[in-house]
């Protein structure tokens, strides 16, 4: 959910859009709209310039610090370059394409037929086997009164902490 939201934010953001405008140059130039050519096309230089690059010059060790941010920009990123390379995307304007983006990244909850049967039957189980178990307590006195003790002792402990 948190990634979401950070992609969603990275995608609308003004930055973006002028990062949309080279990636669209850079798959028109590599020409990856072609089907017989790969979308394999966003290479460093396209993604990384140096300032956002955190090496420390003495450092020997050649680590690279890698951010929140970096990995957010970088799937931001593919998924526009991806998204260019496709023959039905290919005509999107970078605002189109950051709109269309924008709604990806969005994080609505909307349950499907199969989501909302699964939840159905999970009330249908939970409703069966609560009276299944309500239907025992009632049948043997000693368990109902055991319950039912239980039940009043746990009700007069909470309303001493409200």
């Amino acid at each position: 959910m948190q990634l979401c939201n950070l992609l969603k934010s990275r995608v609308e953001s003004p930055e973006f859009l002028e990062k949309l405008d080279n990636i669209q140059k850079s798959v028109y130039q590599h020409g990856a709209v072609d089907e017989t050519i790969s979308w394999d096309i966003v290479s460093a230089a396209d993604i990384w310039d140096d300032k956002s690059m955190n090496v420390s010059d003495d450092s020997e060790d050649g680590y690279v610090l890698v951010k929140q941010e970096d990995i957010v920009d970088g799937i931001a990123c593919f998924m526009a370059a991806y998204l260019l390379s496709l023959k039905e995307t290919k005509e999107l304007t970078p605002n189109q394409l950051q709109e269309a983006l924008s709604k990806t990244f969005s994080t609505k909850k909307r349950k499907g037929k199969l989501q909302k049967a699964w939840a159905g039957t999970q009330v249908i189980y939970n409703v069966a086997s609560w009276s299944a178990t309500a239907i025992g307590i009632y049948q043997n006195p000693a368990i109902l009164k055991a319950a039912t003790a239980a039940f009043w002792t746990s009700c007069r402990v909470v309303s001493k902490f409200l």
